[in-house]
């Protein structure tokens, strides 16, 4: 019985032994996080979109985003007093420089302009341009040169033929998102 106790013993030994072996090939070491933090993107409308006077007849007028000018299948009245006021709509985004970011415009069918009673024009086919914007409809992106662009925005309005008359107004989103 004593020579099984010494080896019982031994056992015993030798597995505290182990576990403390064990115990002791355990390493641990110090990683690194870092995070790095940019000013949110803005944007602020400084234009309003503009179409101008027209005249009832069924057709479209449409404002380019390039350039403000205005194009119509409609009649609308000549360069002077009586055209009213034509341009782009503008926005202003800020956000940290040099990023790139996604420009979204309302879908067709989403906006419409009203006179306050029964008259709805709807408003299509918007378009941006402005520094550093590029892509198709859809899939438009642009670069924050210094941090601030201006983007320019236009569209197409189309009037009913006995469309009435009246001053029309409403609104239209343009949504940027860092890429």
């Amino acid at each position: 019985m004593t020579t099984k106790m010494n080896k019982l013993a031994l056992a015993i030994g030798a597995l505290v032994m182990a576990g403390g072996a064990m115990a002791q090939s355990t390493a641990t070491d110090t990683g690194t996080a870092n995070a790095t933090v940019i000013v949110p993107i803005t944007i602020a409308a400084t234009e309003t979109l503009e179409f101008g006077t027209i005249v009832a007849a069924a057709g479209t007028v449409t404002v380019a985003a390039a350039d403000g000018a205005r194009t119509n299948s409609v009649p609308a009245l000549s360069a002077g007093t009586q055209e009213g006021t034509v341009r782009a709509g503008t926005f202003t985004v800020g956000g940290q420089e040099d990023y790139t970011y996604s420009i979204t415009l309302p879908v067709n069918g989403d906006v419409t302009l009203g006179d306050g009673a029964t008259g709805t024009i709807a408003i299509d086919d918007f378009t941006v341009a402005g520094t550093g914007v590029t892509g198709a409809v859809g899939a438009r992106v642009g670069v924050l040169t210094d941090g601030e662009v201006v983007l320019s925005v236009g569209a197409k309005l189309t009037v009913a033929a006995l469309q009435a008359a009246g001053a029309y107004t409403g609104t239209y989103d343009v949504t940027v998102a860092y890429n």
